[in-house]
């Protein structure tokens, strides 16, 4: 039976995380959290590609077939989050590299102190998905309800990655977050088509403006 005072405690010290903007493992910062949200930097993050394109993850005991399947893209799709681990029970995991690569890693995780961020997406064969961030609601988390929230962003692979532009891929990420919680009743989920950092528009000098020369 779980701890329920221990557990409680957890959250309670989850609730004050520190608002850092970035990660030691993200591949770039992120300033698209939602305002209610609170950054989290100390995850640990594992991420599989398989490129036969198959379902990486399904909920009860088969995968989904994609043969022939005009949902496929969909039932490439997974997000659930992970609090216990009677929850990576309901779960079944592809027989292959990436499936146990990411069944291995959440296996490992200690649900008494921490929980789990589970995703997997199509991606077309020539382009990579880049984890960037992830965030939590502390007000939910207080009463035990985990809510994350992380952001990713395409790219294209190197040129010297062989690929054929129509085909698909599956991606998968887990990432391990060090705050324990009773239960989820959400979770989200951003996008970016670049991983291209902008920089912000120049301010605009109304007096520059004026002083920059005699019109013609």
């Amino acid at each position: 039976m779980t701890d329920v005072p221990r557990r409680r405690a957890l959250l309670a010290a989850a609730s004050g995380i520190a608002a850092l903007a970035g990660c030691a493992g993200s591949e770039t910062a992120s300033n698209s959290y939602p305002s209610s949200d609170r950054p989290i930097d100390d995850y640990e993050l594992e991420k599989a590609r398989d490129e036969r394109g198959g379902a990486l993850v399904a909920e009860g005991d088969e995968l989904p077939s994609l043969s022939a399947d005009e949902r496929a893209p969909q039932r490439r799709q997974t997000h659930r989050v992970l609090v216990a681990a009677s929850d990576l029970d309901e779960l079944t995991f592809a027989g292959t590299g990436a499936g146990e690569r990411l069944r291995t890693f959440l296996a490992a995780t200690d649900f008494e102190s921490a929980s789990a961020y589970l995703l997997s997406m199509p991606v077309r064969a020539c382009r990579e998905v880049r984890f960037r961030s992830v965030s939590v609601e502390p007000d939910e988390l207080a009463d035990g309800d985990l809510h994350p929230h992380a952001d990713f962003c395409r790219a294209y692979r190197p040129a010297d990655v062989e690929c054929d532009a129509d085909a698909i891929h599956t991606v998968g990420f887990a990432i391990r977050l060090p705050v324990a919680a009773d239960h989820s009743t959400g979770s989200g989920r951003g996008m970016s088509g670049s991983c291209l950092r902008r920089e912000p528009p120049a301010a605009f000098n109304a007096s520059s403006a004026d002083s920059g020369g005699d019109g013609a």
